[in-house]
């Protein structure tokens, strides 16, 4: 394929592309080039320049991302970095709206990603990046341009410190992804740190459920609808997850044996989460699968969707706690009646760290056998009778029903 001179713009190119013979165009005017890939829908602009006598050609940028006009325009700023020494930055990208809109596309693809966490990406890039980043070009991605027009912004709509760090991450991730996979040269984010725009520490969110307010949960919950009552009371109980408990089936739970498996698809960590079963649990699961139809404990032949749940939490707790409060309630438990660190932490499942991973191999179910017996003994004692028998032996089919209609 042969190289031809020309004044290069947008009709030249159209009139060129389709000729397989043709490989590259130059510019009589300024020292830039178009060199066209083999496909010949993408091309590479370059900027032509010499180094200790050497010809030699700079990335400046991919047609048809960047025309004419917006490649001639990049030749100041390649010169600029060129002359101190930086990398120069070419993209298949023009703006950062255009990269945040290819990572959105990635992300929905992503099926390794839980949807809780695509739901979150996306909900971050289409709120708040996008709106405040979209027109900003991929060149002037510095530190500044970060902080005056996403940061401040953000701290203006009296996001919490947490939630600014979120988008960040989002923003930061996204960049990375796109220099990892080779769509730019540069990535500008790889040195930012949030600290660098939000000196505030933050502090991690407080329980709003006490040690003392833990019989009283109980007692409320032992007049919800059964499947409400039992899906709350576990996550209190065994301290799991919402999203682990809502989709429990029944074949994770062995009653003759005394042990529930969550596989690592199910937990948040990618890793198989064994509890025991106590007696005061293995009462409640008893009870309720005589009563309980269907593969999933709370959903019946489906588990009950994310929305549906949060949604009998907020209504059960008035609005009070939320589902995290109740694991942050019973760690504190734990804690108060002296269950060791490094049991609660496996009854958490927690991932492990440092040297404990390396040299902490055992999960004994004996030891969180114990735990969990002498934490469900403290729970239940002081009940009067009539408040024992309303958590294990209701009889209200109501929301077996309703969790049916909602999943």
């Amino acid at each position: 394929m042969k190289s031809i001179s020309t004044q290069v713009n947008d009709t030249a190119i159209k009139a060129h592309v389709k000729d397989v013979e043709i490989g590259e165009l130059r510019d009589i005017r300024n020292p830039i080039s178009l060199r066209f890939h083999k496909s010949r829908e993408k091309a590479t602009w370059c900027y032509l320049h010499s180094v200790k006598g050497v010809s030699t050609r700079t990335r400046i940028g991919y047609w048809p991302m960047l025309k004419t006009k917006e490649a001639l325009a990049l030749i100041p700023s390649v010169v600029e970095q060129l002359h101190k020494g930086k990398e120069v930055q070419s993209s298949n990208f023009k703006t950062v709206g255009d990269l945040l809109n290819w990572y959105a596309a990635r992300t929905e693809k992503e099926s390794l990603k839980s949807k809780s966490r695509r739901k979150s990406v996306l909900s971050a890039i289409n709120r708040h990046l996008f709106p405040m980043l979209e027109n900003v070009s991929i060149t002037a991605v510095r530190k500044v341009v970060v902080d005056e027009q996403l940061i401040l912004p953000l701290q203006n709509q009296s996001l919490k410190p947490s939630t600014i760090r979120q988008h960040f991450a989002v923003l930061k991730r996204a960049f990375a992804s796109a220099k990892e996979l080779e769509l730019i040269s540069v990535n500008p984010m790889a040195g930012m740190k949030f600290r660098d725009h939000v000196q505030r520490r933050i502090e991690p969110k407080q329980g709003k459920l006490l040690v003392e307010d833990a019989k009283g949960v109980v007692e409320q919950l032992s007049v919800l609808p059964e499947s409400t009552k039992l899906m709350l009371l576990f996550m209190l109980m065994f301290a799991t997850r919402i999203g682990e408990t809502r989709q429990l089936k029944w074949r994770y739970i062995d009653l003759h044996s005394g042990v529930i498996t969550l596989p690592e698809s199910v937990t948040k960590t990618g890793a198989v989460h064994t509890l025991p079963i106590t007696k005061h649990a293995h009462q409640l699961l008893t009870d309720y699968k005589q009563r309980c139809k269907g593969e999933y404990l709370f959903g019946g032949k489906s588990p009950i969707s994310a929305s549906a749940a949060d949604q009998l939490v907020r209504t059960s707790s008035k609005r009070k706690w939320s589902a995290h409060d109740l694991r942050k309630l019973a760690r504190s438990v734990w804690a108060t009646i002296g269950i060791d660190y490094w049991v609660a932490e496996r009854l958490l499942n927690h991932k492990q760290k440092g040297l404990d991973l390396v040299y902490i191999k055992a999960d004994s179910i004996t030891v969180k056998r114990e735990a969990l017996t002498q934490y469900h003994e403290w729970l239940y004692s002081g009940l009067s009778t009539s408040q024992k028998s309303g958590v294990e032996n209701s009889q209200n089919h109501e929301l077996i029903n309703n969790n049916n209609n909602i999943a």
